[in-house]
C-alpha cells in the first residue's frame, strides 16, 4: 500500500509505524469491501483472484503489526486486535489465517499449550496443507506426538512450498537428524547431499545472506555426522568464523549462539583448543550454561581434568533444562572417570536417573550410559582401569549431543522437536518492514 511507514522506521519511531501500518491495513480493508465484496455477492470464491491476494495481503499486514507491537512490548495485547480484525474479510480462508495468527501470538508469549488449543481450532493438519507456516507451526508445536513416517511427509511437503534457501537447508537437515536417529543412514547421506549439493548451486548463483549462510553450516554438521565426514565440520568452522564477525545483522545474543555452533564443529572436528575457547566467548555473550558444559569437554580432551572439573562445577544444575541436565550429567561422569572420583561418578549417575528424555531413542541412550556409569564406578572401586570402550568416553570424543540427549540443529536455540522456534525467534527480533533482505 503507501510508504508513510518507512521514514519512522528508519528512525525507529515505532508508535509512528504503528499509526502507518493501521493506517495502511485501514485503507485496504475499505479498498476490499468497495471492490471485491460486491464480486463476493455474485461469484463463488475460487473464481475471484483478487479475493485471494486480498486475503494475503493483509495477512502481511498483520505479520507487521504483530512485530510492532513485540517491538513496542505490547505483544499481550495483540490477540484482542486480531479479534477485531475478523470481520475484515468474510472468508474462511481470513479466519483460518487469524486463527493461525492466535497460535503464533500465543507461542511468541511462551504459551505453548494456549498456541496448542489455537492450532487445534484448525483440525488435522496433514502433508496436504498448503499454508506453509501452518504446517511449521504444526511441526513445531506437535512434533514430539507426530509418528516419524508422518513427519518427514511434512518436512517434504515444507521442503516442496518453501521458496525460501534457509528454510530448505533447516528442514533437510532436520530430516537428515530424523532418518540418523531411525537408523537410515543412507537415507540421511542421500537427504543431506542433494541439499548440499543444492546449495551450493543456488550459492554460486547468488551469495548467502548471513541468515542462510547460518542454517547452511547446520546442514554441514548433519552431513558431517551424518557419514561422518571430518571436512564437513572444517567448513562449517571456516563459514562460522567469518559469520561471528557480522555483529551489523545479529545481536550479541545471537553472535553468543554463533559461538556455540561454532564450537560444536570445532569440538566434532576434534579441534579441542579452539572449540573451548569458542564455547567460553558464546558463554560471555548469551549466558547459555550449555557452552560451559562443552568447554569443560573439550578442556577434558586436552587432558586438562582440573579445569574441566572447575568449569562443569560452575553451573548451576536446577537452572538446567532436561536435556542440558543429561549433557551435564554425561560431561560430568566422563570427568570423575578421569579423575577417578567416585563420589562425583555417584552424583552424576544420580542426575541421570532424574532426567526424563521424551522420545524413546533418548531414553535408551540414557540407560547406556548409566551402565557405562556402574561400570565405570565398579572399576574405580576395585581399582582397575576404567574400559576403554567406556560410552561417555566416546561421547565426549566424538560425538554430536543431538545424538546424546535431543536432537538440536538450530542456530539460535531451535531443537527438533520445536522446529519453527527459529521462526518464533526471528519474529521475536524481527524489524518492521525494511527495504534490506534478510536471506
Amino acid at each position: 500500500m503507501g510508504d508513510a511507514w518507512r521514514e519512522p522506521a528508519r528512525k525507529e519511531q515505532w508508535p509512528k509505524v504503528l499509526r502507518a501500518l493501521r493506517a495502511d491495513l485501514t485503507q485496504y480493508t475499505i479498498y476490499h469491501r468497495t471492490n471485491t465484496v460486491p464480486m463476493m455477492r455474485r461469484l463463488p470464491p475460487e473464481q475471484i483472484q483478487i479475493l485471494s491476494i486480498d486475503i494475503e495481503a493483509l495477512n502481511d499486514s498483520v505479520e507487521h503489526l504483530s512485530a510492532i507491537y513485540s517491538r513496542l512490548g505490547r505483544l499481550a495485547e495483540f490477540p484482542q486486535v486480531i479479534e477485531r480484525l475478523r470481520a475484515n474479510v468474510d472468508d474462511p480462508r481470513w479466519q483460518r489465517k487469524l486463527t493461525y495468527q492466535q497460535a503464533m501470538t500465543a507461542h511468541l508469549l511462551d504459551d505453548t499449550a494456549g498456541a496448542r488449543r489455537d492450532l487445534a481450532k484448525l483440525g488435522s493438519i496433514t502433508s496436504e496443507e498448503t499454508d506453509l507456516e501452518l504446517l511449521q507451526l504444526h511441526i513445531d508445536l506437535n512434533g514430539e506426538t507426530i509418528a516419524l513416517v508422518d513427519k518427514l511427509k511434512l518436512y517434504d511437503r515444507v521442503l516442496e512450498l518453501t521458496e525460501s534457501r534457509s528454510a530448505r537447508f533447516q528442514y533437510a537437515a532436520a530430516k537428515g537428524v530424523e532418518l540418523t536417529l531411525a537408523g537410515d543412514k543412507a537415507g540421511a547421506i542421500a537427504t543431506t547431499d542433494a541439499a548440499l549439493r543444492i546449495g551450493r548451486e543456488s550459492e554460486d548463483e547468488r551469495p548467502f545472506g548471513p541468515n542462510v549462510e547460518l542454517w547452511f553450516c547446520k546442514l554441514l554438521e548433519v552431513a558431517g555426522i551424518a557419514r561422518p565426514d571430518r571436512e564437513c565440520f572444517v567448513e562449517a568452522a571456516r563459514r562460522l568464523k567469518t559469520l561471528v564477525m557480522r555483529t551489523d545483522h545479529f545481536t550479541p545474543a545471537g553472535v553468543g549462539h554463533l559461538y556455540r555452533c561454532l564450537g560444536d564443529v570445532l569440538r566434532l572436528s576434534g579441534q579441542w583448543e579452539e572449540g573451548a575457547l569458542a564455547y567460553a566467548a558464546g558463554f560471555a555473550l548469551d549466558c547459555d550454561p550449555a557452552n560451559q558444559i562443552f568447554e569443560a569437554s573439550c578442556r577434558l580432551m586436552q587432558g586438562r581434568k582440573e579445569e574441566a572439573l572447575a568449569t562443569i562445577e560452575s553451573i548451576e544444575f536446577d537452572v538446567l533444562n532436561p536435556p542440558e541436565r543429561a549433557d551435564f550429567a554425561i560431561a560430568y561422569a566422563a570427568i570423575a572417570i578421569a579423575l577417578r572420583d567416585g563420589a562425583r561418578l555417584d552424583d552424576a549417575a544420580a542426575k541421570l536417573k532424574a532426567v526424563t528424555p521424551a522420545r524413546q531413542y533418548f531414553a535408551l541412550e540414557n540407560v547406556k550410559y548409566q551402565l557405562a556409569i556402574e561400570r565405570a564406578r565398579a572399576a574405580i572401586t576395585a581399582g582397575t582401569p576404567v574400559p576403554k570402550s567406556s560410552r561417555l568416553l566416546d561421547w565426549i570424543s566424538s560425538l554430536s549431543r543431538w545424538f546424546m540427549v535431543q536432537p538440536n540443529i538450530a542456530g539460535l536455540g531451535v531443537n527438533l522437536n520445536n522446529l519453527v522456534d527459529d521462526a518464533v525467534a526471528a519474529r521475536r527480533r524481527k524489524q518492521p518492514p525494511s527495504d534490506k533482505a534478510c536471506e
